[in-house]
């Protein structure tokens, strides 16, 4: 989680149309230029070029000016720089993975940004469907995550949010974090036209993870199997290397970055 819009039928990728060729690359391990794929790391931010900042100088060669920011991986290895600086931004020190592919050895062009899912959601056996600030169309949304969950069958399903292990909570609002601490429902306005979904921990409010679709009140019930499914193959990519593909052509079609306030994996 969490981010760029993009339409259904851009997002349903059919499992036999794959055109990227995908493996997982780490920064310091070997990649193939001009190959889309997917790099796991952190992202850092560190000074380029002259001037001050609070930030400290860049350790390897970079081309940006000021503030950048960096794809870091294993310790002892050479960051990349990313071609796109806006969405890095809305992750600072976040671990993500990189949709893209190399312009050359030292630099990642960058087509989308999606949150690592924490080994918190890995590991979690039970969950609760909360659909909060859900009116009129939105309310599809508890139906659709419920039967992507069954299909899934990865998951025990509870009706009360407090015995389960995470919260797949859905809402038209974006997430303040405010689950546990705030007085009743979510009374904010609502404009049916975004699904978000975020994973919550039960027991501190905490966003673990999270991502949105902006379809319209027409397509809430896609919308949420999409961001069901996104959950799915960050899970099981690194099994299934035809999931990985999937994953890859998916977010090709992400490439406009949200604005910070509208980020749910914050």
């Amino acid at each position: 989680m969490a981010r760029p819009q993009v339409s259904g039928s851009a997002v349903r990728i059919a499992a036999g149309a794959i055109a990227a060729w995908l493996f997982l690359a780490a920064p310091g391990h070997a990649a193939t230029t001009g190959a889309e794929q997917i790099f796991r790391g952190k992202i850092v931010s560190c000074h380029c070029g002259a001037g001050k900042s609070a930030a400290a100088p860049c350790a390897t060669p970079c081309t940006g000016k000021g503030l950048t920011y960096m794809l870091a991986g294993p310790a002892g290895s050479a960051p990349y720089q990313l071609s796109d600086q806006k969405m890095p931004a809305l992750y600072p020190s976040r671990n993500v993975l990189v949709v893209g592919y190399l312009e050359h050895s030292t630099t990642i062009h960058v087509d989308d940004i999606v949150l690592e899912l924490p080994e918190q959601v890995r590991r979690a056996k039970t969950v609760a469907i909360v659909c909060d600030a859900c009116p009129r169309a939105e309310a599809k949304a508890r139906k659709a995550a419920l039967r992507a969950l069954l299909d899934w069958n990865r998951f025990t399903l509870s009706d009360d949010p407090h015995h389960a292990d995470l919260i797949f909570l859905f809402s038209a609002n974006p997430y303040l974090g405010d689950y546990l601490t705030r007085d009743g429902p979510d009374k904010r306005p609502v404009a049916v036209d975004t699904t978000y979904l975020n994973l919550v921990d039960p027991r501190t409010g905490q966003n673990l993870w999270g991502d949105y679709r902006t379809e319209g009140w027409l397509l809430v019930s896609s919308s949420t199997r999409d961001l069901v499914t996104e959950v799915r193959q960050l899970i099981e990519m690194d099994q299934n290397p035809a999931i990985g593909h999937l994953f890859v052509d998916a977010h090709l079609a992400r490439r406009t970055p949200p604005s910070v306030n509208s980020n749910p994996g914050k």
